[in-house]
């Protein structure tokens, strides 16, 4: 793949972080993962130097599209890189040769990084207030979309009630603010930029989905992966979900973040930051795989450990 050679941005390492393993002994890994904090766990272990510490020289490589990722890892261009849940269902149901090797972030009912939103002006509580009314999501499956199926339905409201109008999530900024989609399903920092022009957060839509917590992103290989590999980077990218999830560590996490995307400082202070699973519990995918099934997006022969396979 030309454009992701041209992609490729190595990030530096922050000093201060855990002991390193000996540099003749790292093995060089290259990882792909958008600039967005669901997905900031490889920015926080490379930083704090938690790769280094399990033998792997990172080669991070910032791809701004997430569906560009699965694309990159199958080609044999990066050999890790997250995606959302509802993605890696949708693809290894339809045969996609990747497989789940490391948790990322999660939905938590106590602490919601995405809801629906609504424009400027104008006020939705319930899912009968959507009716003839036109959404933003960022693709058909996603969990953004399929959360919102589920919030509708639980609404006594038919999905072909509302209208979709489908955009990247940096894109719906524009949009919402404008009133050209009454309401867009979005997670941070989207939701707080969105707030920050006037928008207003709807309803919590996640929770028709997640009852206490479930799994949101996770980290993905090829199913060929070398598994000691697979064990030393889901122990960095675990160690890092330690260290991110420490309130404490927030102005050092944020710093992080702001380097890598581009995100201003007062969007990272005000936004809802994201919390990460400390190991992989596949109890946490269930819920997805649930109402994926409700929907007919995946087969329901379809279990949460074929997510491992």
């Amino acid at each position: 793949m030309a454009a992701l050679g041209a992609a490729i941005a190595l990030l530096s390492a922050a000093a201060g972080g855990p002991p390193t393993a000996d540099a003749r002994s790292l093995e060089t890994v290259t990882i792909a993962t958008p600039p967005l904090e669901p997905a900031a766990l490889a920015f926080y272990a490379d930083a704090r130097g938690f790769f280094r510490k399990h033998g792997i020289e990172a080669k991070i490589v910032v791809l701004p599209n997430p569906g560009a990722v699965p694309a990159a890892i199958v080609a044999g261009d990066a050999t890790f890189g997250p995606l959302d849940i509802g993605g890696l269902m949708l693809g290894k149901s339809r045969g996609l040769p990747v497989r789940l090797v490391a948790a990322g972030a999660t939905y938590q009912r106590l602490h919601p990084t995405a809801g629906l939103v609504s424009a400027p002006g104008k006020r939705f509580a319930r899912a009968r207030d959507l009716v003839g009314r036109r959404v933003g999501v960022d693709r058909t499956g996603s969990i953004a979309h399929v959360a919102l199926l589920k919030w509708l339905k639980r609404g006594g409201v038919r999905a072909n009630a509302v209208e979709l109008s489908y955009h990247a999530f940096p894109d719906m900024i524009g949009p919402l603010t404008r009133g050209t989609v009454d309401a867009a399903v979005l997670p941070e920092p989207y939701v707080t930029q969105a707030k920050q022009r006037g928008a207003r957060l709807a309803a919590p839509i996640f929770h028709s989905v997640c009852t206490t917590e479930c799994l949101q992103t996770g980290w993905i290989a090829r199913t060929d992966v070398d598994r000691s590999l697979a064990a030393r980077f889901r122990n960095a990218i675990q160690e890092a979900a330690v260290w991110a999830n420490n309130r404490e560590n927030d102005p050092a996490s944020g710093a992080i973040l702001a380097r890598h995307t581009k995100l201003g400082p007062a969007v990272i202070r005000r936004m809802t930051r994201s919390t990460f699973a400390t190991r992989l519990r596949l109890r946490l995918a269930q819920p997805w795989v649930d109402v994926y099934k409700e929907f007919e997006l995946i087969p329901n022969t379809f279990a949460a450990p074929d997510l491992l396979e």
